[in-house]
């Protein structure tokens, strides 16, 4: 007589285990992977394209140069002049020279403030460097104040003249609207 042995299951839930034939690999989700890349690709996109802007020069012409501020502390040929509305500032030690005014229309202030600035030239040519100045003008200051501080800087051999700016992305503010 042929006998049936069945074994009995005796873990919890019982009932009989079914074992899956085929392929017992997972599948890969790869929607976060999608997502991540996406984003990667839309910040690439961005920064090529306004790179692209900032380093085209329009046909014939030859946009100035810029540099940082520490570059220019470090390299030892920058001269500071500070122009706020009240007051003018001169070197790195903030020397007071006067007002706008005063710059204007006393030529004792305008002589003296040239004569800083001739010996500071001097010594930087004297060192084989080209002289620089940098600029650090208040934003509210009317243009013609900032025109005639870059004639000025012409006659104290400066002809490289830097003007201190802080970068922002907001359009509004750079614009003006």
């Amino acid at each position: 007589m042929n006998t049936l042995s069945v074994r009995v299951n005796r873990s919890s839930g019982g009932g009989f285990q079914h074992r899956k034939r085929g392929n017992k690999t997972k599948d890969l989700n790869i929607t976060s992977l999608i997502d991540i890349l996406t984003i990667l690709l839309v910040f690439m996109i961005k920064n090529i394209s306004m790179d692209s802007t900032q380093k085209n020069a329009p046909e014939g012409m030859l946009l100035p140069t810029t540099i940082t501020t520490n570059d220019l502390i470090e390299s030892g040929k920058a001269v500071y002049l500070k122009i706020y509305p009240d007051r003018i500032l001169y070197g790195t030690e903030s020397m007071e020279v006067g007002s706008l005014q005063d710059f204007l229309n006393k030529p004792e202030i305008r002589n003296s403030l040239l004569r800083l600035l001739q010996m500071e030239a001097k010594s930087i040519i004297a060192s084989n460097s080209k002289p620089c100045l940098l600029i650090q003008a208040d934003k509210e200051l009317p243009c013609r104040y900032i025109t005639e501080f870059i004639k000025f800087s012409a006659q104290a051999s400066f002809a490289n003249i830097y003007f201190s700016a802080i970068h922002t992305d907001n359009k509004e503010e750079v614009l003006g609207s």
